[in-house]
């Protein structure tokens, strides 16, 4: 008889992320993008203009690598960069609106996901928000 093996906290964070990027794939694959790129379209959404650099720091990539993201994203027609008027050594990030339409289905499968959290007990939800806060505090400084 073989015993169940328990998964480490580590494994289940993982995988509960592995899963919700197989279901927003999914959801997003008639928009043909990555995961990577619905974040940057969704927090663009939020923020229009904002720079790369910020772009970067919360999408947690290099900047040659958001370059990369961002041109591909152009060549779909989803995004613009800009001068920002206030520094000509940055660029602002707008969406056009083939991004916008797209940004709106990837808001709409990230509250999904998030009425999918929101069932959890209320109490336990706090808990997973507050731990899940620490941990990304905790291991974004090992980065």
């Amino acid at each position: 008889m073989t015993e169940k093996r328990i998964a480490t906290t580590a494994e289940l964070i993982y995988q509960v992320g592995q899963l919700e990027g197989q279901i927003i794939q999914r959801q997003l694959a008639d928009i043909g993008i990555r995961m990577d790129h619905a974040r940057l379209l969704h927090y663009v959404s939020e923020a229009p203009g904002t720079n790369q650099v910020r772009l970067a720091k919360y999408l947690n990539v290099q900047p040659a690598t958001l370059t990369n993201m961002i041109k591909k994203l152009e060549k779909q027609d989803l995004v613009v960069r800009r001068i920002d008027p206030e520094d000509s050594h940055q660029r602002q990030v707008f969406l056009l609106p083939q991004g916008e339409k797209a940004a709106k289905k990837i808001t709409t499968t990230f509250h999904q996901l998030n009425d999918i959290v929101a069932s959890v007990n209320l109490a336990k939800q706090g808990s997973l928000q507050a731990l899940s806060e620490q941990l990304n505090d905790h291991l974004a400084k090992l980065v």
